[in-house]
């Protein structure tokens, strides 16, 4: 049986992979999607880098931290997953075409904040923050938080 954790996580890879211009969005953010990119560091310790420059502009989805500690009613564990999504903007990008690709991840969480039934709802949980990084190249970074509840059986991950 599916882990639910990991059927949210996938419904969030696929949206974020329909933000494309052609659907309706600003951007096509969702030509470069990631599942838990690893953050390089650069050569000497110097920076952080987590796509190749050819991959810019991309997103990087990560669910860092599941608190399954509540119970509902029926004796079910109540889940909030929280979701990092990072937007990295290539180095001449704009801050109008930041708040465009910014724009574009709120209206794709927008569409259906239950993801397709499998949550109880997401809302955005910490304001997003926009950084630039200097590593072996100078690019943008923008880091959005999203809070995701769902339930399961006690102790159990379906």
């Amino acid at each position: 049986m599916p882990l639910k954790r990991d059927l949210i996580v996938q419904a969030v890879m696929t949206r974020m992979a329909g933000i494309l211009s052609t659907g309706g969005y600003y951007s096509n953010l969702g030509s470069n999607v990631f599942e838990w990119r690893p953050k390089v560091v650069t050569e000497g310790g110097g920076g952080y880098v987590p796509t190749e420059q050819a991959e810019l502009p991309a997103i990087h989805i990560r669910d860092t931290i599941d608190d399954p500690s509540r119970m509902n009613v029926k004796g079910d564990e109540r889940h909030d997953l929280s979701l990092e999504v990072e937007i990295a903007h290539e180095a001449a990008a704009t801050g109008r075409t930041m708040r465009k690709h910014i724009e574009d991840v709120r209206k794709a969480v927008g569409t259906d904040t239950t993801w397709g039934g499998l949550a109880l709802g997401t809302v955005q949980s910490t304001p997003t923050e926009t950084v630039r990084i200097q590593a072996d190249r100078t690019f943008f970074r923008s880091l959005m938080h999203f809070q995701v509840q769902y339930t399961t059986s006690k102790l159990s991950e379906s």
